[in-house]
């Protein structure tokens, strides 16, 4: 990278390629979370798993990003995006190696809380990434990217994952050592082709708003404190909250119920599943790209909430498999919300890197609740009634929370103003 001159490196198509590649090393690790519900019944049946155990199973990765986030944001911030992206991803691939040799349900319930940490340390290098690279009006479209990532890289992995399931006889092990195999794989491609980007006049000119720093101490209590005295923050991470519970319980036990109750198969419930996460991609930088200030974003979220329950919530009372993949792409399109709740922490007025980093670490906190709870929730309403769709049907309507937090978010809008505020450069340099 070294060999890399200036020109190139502020080029656009260069800055968009790095954000790009970290957005899909993040992916992966999501991707792994998400597309456990095609492993499970086989993980299930090795185990002998009960449906609250396959719960736990389901959430574990999440427990961490409960207790951790926020401590493990403020100490790996003090690095570079290149070195936490490439430490994390090698960690992941040793915690995914060690779930495909599991002797046990414990190791294999150890193997997957370790991953969870790793996920978070990653996680944390986005919003240092978004400030290193982008411009100021290009955050709401970075979050369109995310999304748009997200949904091509978990919506080809469900697609995948009962293809590789079936080419090694039903064996859920050697699937967890291709993915590890994977990670590998995208590490080199970052270090090779990443490189960080220091500060200077040109770039500061150019608008595009670089953190990095030298000799960097990490953040004081004053940063975490001011990150989460905004009310905004609490505001979009009880949005989340209600939706991940929903994504990660459907995520987890859909194809379960699929098989059980409807007779389909794991590789037909795998396109039902991706019907409802690819859309999510468009959708979402579609709104990126055009909702880039706070006037639209209340119908939007109001609307996007009450779609996804009752859509979530149709594909627990029909068969038809027609009919569940046009539910699950109306579905996905409503998750087009998702770049715009969760860029709510870059749209605070006198907020510096770190500081949005720490905010951003607390909507994960607080959204990680519904991803850990979701399928444990599900699994023990199964365990005590005797019926997954009933369980399901509850948890369903968790995502009215996204519509709450819509008008809510309208409550807190002071002014029309929609402009991204970044600190000036005499801020930064007292980060």
């Amino acid at each position: 990278m070294e060999s890399l001159s200036k020109e190139i490196i502020d080029r656009d198509f260069y800055r968009w390629s790095v954000y790009g590649l970290f957005v899909t090393c993040n992916t992966f690790g999501f991707f792994i979370a998400m597309t456990i519900g095609i492993l499970l019944p086989s993980i299930a049946d090795e185990f002998s798993l009960s449906p609250t155990s396959q719960g736990i199973f389901g959430s574990s990765p999440y427990w961490a990003y409960i207790l951790l986030t926020l401590v493990i944001t403020w100490w790996v911030t003090r690095y570079s995006p290149k070195v936490i992206v490439a430490v994390t991803m090698l960690l992941s691939s040793l915690c995914l190696a060690f779930q495909g040799w599991a002797p046990t349900f414990f190791f294999l319930l150890i193997g997957r809380l370790l991953f969870g940490i790793t996920m978070i340390a990653r996680e944390a290098a986005g919003p240092l990434i978004i400030r290193q690279w982008l411009t100021q009006r290009e955050v709401n479209l970075a979050g369109g990217v995310e999304n748009l990532v997200f949904g091509f890289i978990v919506s080809s992995g469900i697609l995948v994952t009962p293809e590789l399931l079936d080419i090694f006889g039903g064996d859920w092990r050697p699937v967890m050592k291709i993915l590890a195999l994977v990670f590998l794989l995208l590490i080199g491609l970052w270090l090779v082709l990443v490189k960080d980007r220091e500060i200077t006049a040109e770039v500061q000119k150019n608008g595009n708003t670089s953190y990095v720093e030298k000799n960097n101490q990490g953040l004081s209590r004053s940063i975490l404190k001011k990150a989460l005295s905004y009310k905004e923050v609490w505001i979009a991470s009880f949005g989340f909250c209600g939706a991940f519970m929903a994504f990660t319980s459907f995520n987890s036990f859909l194809p379960t119920m699929f098989l059980e109750s409807y007779g389909i198969s794991l590789s037909k419930s795998s396109f039902v599943a991706a019907s409802y996460v690819f859309p999510g991609g468009i959708s979402g930088i579609i709104a990126g790209y055009y909702i880039r200030g706070k006037e639209m974003r209340t119908p939007v979220l109001v609307i996007a909430g009450a779609v996804i329950a009752i859509t979530f919530l149709g594909m627990t009372y029909t068969e038809n498999y027609l009919f569940l993949l046009i539910l699950g792409s109306i579905n996905g399109l409503a998750w087009g919300f998702f770049p715009i709740l969760y860029m709510v922490p870059y749209h605070l007025d006198d907020i510096r890197p770190r500081e949005i980093a720490v905010a951003v670490a607390l909507v994960w906190t607080i959204a990680s609740l519904g991803l850990s709870i979701g399928p444990y929730l599900t699994g023990y309403i199964q365990e005590v009634t005797g019926d997954l769709r009933l369980s399901l049907r509850i948890v369903a309507l968790a995502p009215i929370t996204v519509l709450i937090a819509g008008l809510m978010l309208k409550l807190t809008d002071n002014s029309k103003n929609g402009d991204i505020k970044f600190p000036d450069k005499k801020c930064e340099a007292i980060l």
